[in-house]
């Protein structure tokens, strides 16, 4: 159980004050009707979103082995199990082994990725690829079919990969604590002829990190919200150092992480970034309940400097803060501080929510001074009980821009009284199409709200929702199954088209459903997934098709744009290096300098692998073994390296080795040109070379150097 009091933030004086700011707007959807946006899944192993091209992004956080040496029995996660050793970006740093009852264990550290998905994944060559000296073995869905070492040095390994409910496993047994494997790679099958393989993301880079089919089948939105992908419900994050960054091998961290990463810290806001430009949309921030001012500052500094112009941002104060369910952990922690300030029993939960997402909110303002109608500060309530929401705002000082709901179509209690196991999907859907009417009346109750509250503050309130859609949650009854049939039956797309056309003329300005993918099959909690695979047919995907309706605006008659072209590949530089000679010299050896070019100036830092390879000339004899990064910054067009040359006094031809780059970041490797030759030129005796006298430069006679 977390300790949510030594977590407490220090606080402000209660006092309030209606703020005067700049005029501020939300984005208008081009159709004239409201605009449709999309809840991204939390990233987890067990998504079926084809997040990344690097599924290592998307893996389960280490989970501990003990590795019994005399049966070779192998427990997770056992309670004899050290936590592991994991430096700040997620590595494994060291392997610990113990006795237990007399019998040595050793740990190993495992991961998983696309697991319990009933094989709804992609199937094909996977390539793995990590640095370090270490055992890395994988199994599962995964066969290795080749392994070794790369140009630059990397271990890597081609997987064969059958999908199964199963997924994909990766065991780190050994490493070194000198040279601890380490950053590792998981990439993705080609797709429509493009390859992954080396694409090392870093903000900046000219590649996209997010697989092509994830971009396509949610362009249609024009806001992405992140709650999910942020792990907001069960965030642990209080300081800036806390935070998930660009640098972690891994970009998610479940509601509860593991015994050896327990800490629930999401996905960083570089990516997140990164995809909302992508996509031309609109991001979605929520602000974990626990976070210093220091965290907000420099978290909305960095949206601010890094997205594009025309976007906006919505933020919102942490998720539901009504919401005491499990997983809901800022409901508890508000409590908690209503209950240390002895406040009303009655308004604390309120007083609390409006005086931290004021606290926040006046952060963001600060950051964006200047600019503020980039950011629309968004105040969330209860979508049945619109008093919710007017008593958080109230305690907020004028310091918001929206109010939100969230209008699913759920069902009474009395409804559920009278199902039972032989509950039929017509009669659920029936109600369902009912019901509507219910959500729809939630959303004018909060658009009244909203122009009560536009004349109060003497400027626009919109209202939005954060979340929408079928809330069929058969909370282990016996007419479970039912509910998910009946939520994943044609006819629900019908009545879900006539939900958002209902919710639009109730007077919302931005409608963002919930949620983009899932698994599939009936659960507790219902079926919110609008895929339940990345490549599903959209044939049969009929709740996605009614949302996509709404966003193109065919569901209003507009005639949607056709379907952007696939970008085109980045335009990326050729890299490649010269080869080059030296005189051998006798002794003490030489330095030999090659030279690397880009053909055309870099917009971003460029970086490529090299390393050497014997030709005539030895390692060790010849010349001495090298390898290494060049790195090209921005407009810099040219890098050298240089390999050490040893001398000798022997008779002997001239002696080639070879320079070979691999593994280039935003650049591509030069179709002739990215292999060198060193040439070692001989200088003793008769065997010198033609090039031995290029290189010396014209002879001179004797009666020529006594004039």
């Amino acid at each position: 159980m977390r300790r949510h009091s030594s977590r407490t933030r220090i606080r402000r004086g209660a006092a309030l004050a209606f703020e005067a700011c700049e005029a501020r707007c939300l984005m208008a959807a081009d159709t004239g009707h409201m605009a449709v946006g999309m809840n991204l899944e939390n990233v987890v192993d067990w998504s079926p979103a084809w997040t990344f091209t690097d599924a290592f992004k998307a893996s389960r956080p280490w989970i501990s082995h003990a590795f019994n040496t005399q049966t070779w029995g192998t427990t997770w996660d056992a309670a004899t199990a050290p936590t592991l050793d994991l430096d700040a970006n997620g590595n494994v740093r060291s392997l610990q082994t113990w006795m237990q009852n007399g019998v040595p264990m050793k740990q190993f550290a495992g991961t998983l990725m696309f697991n319990s998905l009933g094989g709804g994944y992609a199937g094909g060559t996977y390539r793995a690829e990590w640095d370090g000296t270490g055992v890395v073995t994988f199994g599962f869905d995964a066969v290795v079919t080749a392994s070794g070492r790369t140009a630059a040095g990397r271990n890597y390994a081609d997987l064969r990969v059958t999908p199964t409910d199963s997924g994909i496993y990766m065991r780190i047994e050994e490493t070194s604590p000198a040279d601890p494997v380490r950053n590792f790679n998981v990439w993705m099958p080609d797709w429509n002829g493009r390859s992954f393989v080396g694409e090392r993301w870093q903000p900046g880079a000219a590649f996209s990190p997010f697989h092509p089919l994830f971009l396509e089948r949610l362009a249609p939105f024009t806001t992405l919200r992140f709650m999910g992908m942020q792990e907001t419900n069960t965030s642990d994050i209080v300081t800036w150092s806390q935070r998930r960054d660009a640098a972690d091998i891994r970009q998610g961290s479940g509601p509860e992480g593991t015994p050896s990463e327990p800490v629930a810290n999401g996905i960083s806001v570089e990516y997140m970034v990164a995809l909302a430009n992508e996509l031309d949309a609109d991001p979605w921030f929520n602000m974990p309940h626990m976070a210093d001012d220091t965290f907000v500052r420099n978290f909305a500094t960095y949206v601010r400097d890094h997205l594009e112009p025309g976007r906006t941002a919505y933020v919102e104060w942490a998720n539901e803060v009504w919401n005491f369910g499990w997983g809901f952990e800022a409901s508890a922690w508000v409590a908690e501080q209503a209950r240390a300030q002895r406040l009303d029993p009655d308004y604390g939960q309120w007083i609390v929510t409006g005086r931290e997402a004021k606290r926040d909110f006046d952060i963001w303002s600060q950051v964006f001074v200047g600019q503020t109608d980039r950011v629309v500060r968004v105040a969330a309530g209860q979508a049945a009980n619109p008093w919710i929401v007017e008593q958080i705002v109230a305690n907020m000082g004028g310091a918001y821009d929206a109010i939100a709901l969230a209008p699913y179509i759920t069902f009474t209690d009395e409804q559920r009284a009278g199902y039972t196991a032989a509950t039929t999907v017509d009669r659920i859907l029936a109600d369902a199409r009912t019901n509507v009417a219910t959500s729809l009346q939630w959303t004018r109750d909060h658009a009244d709200l909203a122009a009560r509250l536009t004349t109060q503050l003497g400027r626009p309130i919109r209202l939005v929702a954060y979340e929408g859609g079928p809330h069929l949650d058969g909370r282990g009854a016996a007419y479970q199954s039912a509910f998910y049939a009946a939520t994943n039956d044609p006819r629900m797309g019908e009545i879900y088209r006539d939900y958002l056309k209902g919710l639009d003329a109730a007077g919302l300005d931005l409608y963002v459903d919930f949620q983009f993918t899932g698994q599939a099959g009936a659960a507790p909690w219902g079926d919110f997934a609008k895929l339940h695979r990345m490549d599903e047919p959209l044939a049969a995907a009929g709740n996605y098709n009614a949302v996509v309706a709404a966003a193109n605006g065919s569901l209003w008659g507009v005639t949607p744009p056709p379907p952007p072209p696939p970008p085109p590949p980045p335009t990326l530089a050729d890299v490649s290096i010269a080869s080059a000679a030296i005189i051998e010299g006798h002794s003490g050896g030489k330095w030999l300098t090659f030279v690397a070019s880009l053909s055309a100036t870099p917009t971003t830092t460029v970086t490529v692998s090299w390393t050497t390879a014997n030709g005539t000339a030895k390692a060790g004899s010849d010349y001495v073994r090298g390898s290494g990064t060049l790195t090209f910054a921005t407009g810099q067009t040219e890098a050298t390296l240089r390999v050490r040359v040893k001398g000798d006094r022997a008779r002997e031809a001239d002696e080639t080795f070879r320079v070979v780059l691999s593994t280039p970041v935003n650049a591509r490797l030069s179709a002739t040109a990215a292999i060198a030759t060193g040439t070692i030129v001989n200088d003793d005796g008769r065997l010198r070379s033609a090039l031995f006298a290029a290189l010396a430069g014209p002879t001179t006679t004797t009666k020529q150097r006594r004039r």
